[in-house]
């Protein structure tokens, strides 16, 4: 009777040690839980998603029509009082001041870039024709709290872009510019659309914007201008630049229009619109004659 006994109580610590390490395994996964939701790592996971399919398409280990682009347009809301009326559930951005705006802005430029491969991936394949292939990274709201910042209803184009040559991404010793564009200092682009009596324009935080992308099939960029309906491109003559940037200028075909967005040479020989801000559904996004849109709503 005592062995019984004794196997008994041996079956019982045993049992007893698992129920105390499996209560530990659970209350460690619902800290684990706690700290993914505090820290919203969410809509960073669906950009990792979305750049590992932007990868996995331009290996050409597979064709890349096989190859789903699993890309998702963010909707974010840019608010000084943390409230937002005009989106449902979007992912507020709360700002203080104008440089938080800015900087909000840049982040969402900054990681479409690096999403969609800065420039290295071909992503969509050949064409025989000039195609614009966009990508709607994010759709930007602005909180009616933002006309507190801007009491004038609009960002200054040219202020935010001096924003973007003069600070630097988080943890790199790389301007926003540098890292879109490839320029050291937005002065080059300035000086080009004063000389074609263009200027860079305002963003109305009235309005819904697009922070919008593309690539431009193996053609020339000035086919693609051509066939766009009130669009020019303009050369940016400057010896700082690392690779040759172009600007997209729209309305009256570049004298007295305004800044759309600028175009760079890919490594892999595509052009690119570099990310850029446009008013949603606007006659400039319009212009760009958009093949096909790249990202799920």
């Amino acid at each position: 009777m005592m062995k019984i006994d004794k196997r008994i109580n041996k079956r019982g610590d045993i049992t007893t040690q698992q129920i105390v390490l499996l209560i530990i395994l659970i209350a460690s996964f619902a800290v684990i839980l706690f700290f993914i939701f505090r820290l919203n790592l969410g809509q960073t996971t669906e950009k990792e998603v979305c750049h590992n399919s932007v990868l996995t398409r331009g290996s050409k280990v597979l064709p890349g029509e096989s190859v789903p682009l699993n890309c998702k347009t963010t909707y974010i809301c840019i608010s000084e009082d943390g409230t937002c009326e005009q989106v449902t559930s979007p992912d507020i951005k709360r700002t203080e001041n104008k440089d938080e705006v800015f900087n909000a802005l840049a982040n969402e430029m900054a990681d479409c870039w690096w999403v969609f491969g800065e420039g290295k991936i071909n992503y969509v394949g050949e064409e025989l024709f000039s195609k614009l292939y966009c990508s709607l990274c994010s759709q930007v709201s602005f909180d009616d709290s933002v006309g507190k910042i801007f009491p004038s209803g609009e960002i200054d184009k040219t202020e935010f872009y001096r924003y973007l040559a003069t600070t630097n991404i988080s943890n790199k010793d790389l301007t926003y510019l540098d890292y879109l564009v490839g320029l050291k200092n937005s002065q080059a682009i300035e000086d080009t659309l004063t000389t074609n009596q263009s200027a860079f324009g305002k963003i109305n935080i009235n309005k819904q914007s697009y922070v919008v992308m593309g690539t431009i099939s193996k053609v020339s960029v000035v086919q693609w201008a051509v066939a766009g309906a009130g669009i020019a491109v303009l050369a940016v003559v400057t010896a700082g630049a690392a690779i040759p940037v172009v600007l997209v200028v729209g309305a009256a075909g570049g004298v007295g229009g305004h800044f759309i967005g600028t175009i760079i040479d890919g490594v892999g020989g595509q052009s690119y619109l570099s990310p850029t801000i446009i008013e949603a559904n606007s006659a400039d996004f319009n212009s760009l004659k958009c093949e096909s849109i790249q990202t799920l709503a």
